[in-house]
């Protein structure tokens, strides 16, 4: 119960880090060519929200680390989802309090309700038995090779996951912008996934006092990759695109891999597997309707250099102006 608290807040957390993030970015001109995601981060320096944001992400998975440690990833994960709720409720508020009403339409609640029902139903029917060791950490020799099977799935898992995020980010040029968002979506969840795994085994080894080992290697280098590729998952198409697949997809590949790295076994029996699928599939069609109708899918884009050539003059419409051949300006 104490991790499924401490999975909320981290919920919660991370949703109130989003909305400020995206409050300050959207307003920020994009920018384009060398050195653009610099440029960018440099003005996002320099505002406020922005960092108030960074520290409350930062707080945020403080919070889900604590909750891995406290209870298994097969159901602290799951309430990740919970983060499009609260981003949800916290929109229907900023609503209220600039336009005087709540402006969030009753599908978008039902949705939020199937998120709650679907998590409550594979919470109850997930019954996920105890872990006697986690990947990684140092058992008995009766184990050894149990553990070293565990590990195996663990790296290998961070490997697989690192490698299509790479391919993504190298072959992706070659794709229409909404395959290449769809494919790095995927590879972005897919990491994801691995790092709520990886944090579970690094936070058991340091509770042990074991500060270096290959899941912390793996962490280090597969966490930033994630985010990068989430990222460049956004700037490809549209965020109605990205965030379903992504919001959807983390939580299959946790629950998944969580067996075999971490030894994390669900209920079985046909009442629990039906119920845990149930469960399950209301809670990832909540998180796409969110995800496809929520407040954050119809932000716009920050105006470019290039979308200003294409229309004219920043700022005047009907086109660009050009000098005819009297010397008058006339749009075109």
């Amino acid at each position: 119960m104490i991790a499924v608290l401490f999975g909320l807040a981290a919920a919660a957390a991370l949703a109130g880090a989003a909305v400020l993030q995206h409050d300050a970015a959207s307003t920020a001109p994009a920018q384009r060519g060398f050195g653009a995601g610099v440029r960018l981060l440099g003005r996002l320096l320099r505002r406020r929200r922005w960092l108030a944001g960074q520290l409350l992400g930062a707080a945020g998975l403080g919070l889900f680390a604590v909750a891995l440690h406290l209870g298994r990833v097969v159901v602290v994960q799951p309430l990740l989802a919970t983060q499009l709720v609260f981003s949800l409720l916290l929109a229907g508020a900023l609503a209220r309090r600039r336009h005087g009403r709540a402006g969030l339409d009753a599908a978008l609640w039902g949705a939020a309700a199937l998120v709650v029902g679907g998590l409550v139903l594979f919470g109850v029917t997930a019954r996920p038995a105890a872990s006697p060791a986690v990947a990684g950490s140092s058992g008995g020799s009766d184990g050894t090779d149990v553990e070293a099977l565990r590990l195996s799935w663990l790296l290998g898992s961070a490997a697989v996951a690192l490698t299509a995020q790479l391919v993504g980010g190298l072959l992706g040029h070659r794709l229409r912008a909404g395959r290449r968002c769809l494919l790095l979506a995927v590879a972005a969840a897919c990491g994801f996934g691995v790092d709520a795994l990886l944090i579970k085994a690094v936070g058991a080894q340091v509770a042990r006092g074991e500060w270096l080992s290959w899941p912390l290697v793996a962490l280090a280098v597969l966490a930033p990759s994630s985010l990068v590729t989430a990222q460049r998952a956004f700037q490809a198409g549209a965020v109605t695109q990205a965030l379903p697949a992504i919001a959807a997809l983390e939580p299959v590949v946790a629950i998944t891999l969580a067996g075999p790295a971490l030894g994390e076994h669900l209920a079985s029996g046909a009442g629990w597997r039906a119920g845990q699928a149930a469960g399950l599939a209301a809670l990832l069609v909540g998180v796409v309707v969110l995800a496809r109708r929520g407040p954050w899918a119809t932000a716009a884009r920050p105006p470019t250099a290039e979308d200003d050539d294409e229309r004219g003059q920043p700022g005047l419409r009907g086109g660009r102006l050009r000098r005819t051949g009297d010397g008058s300006l006339s749009r075109r």
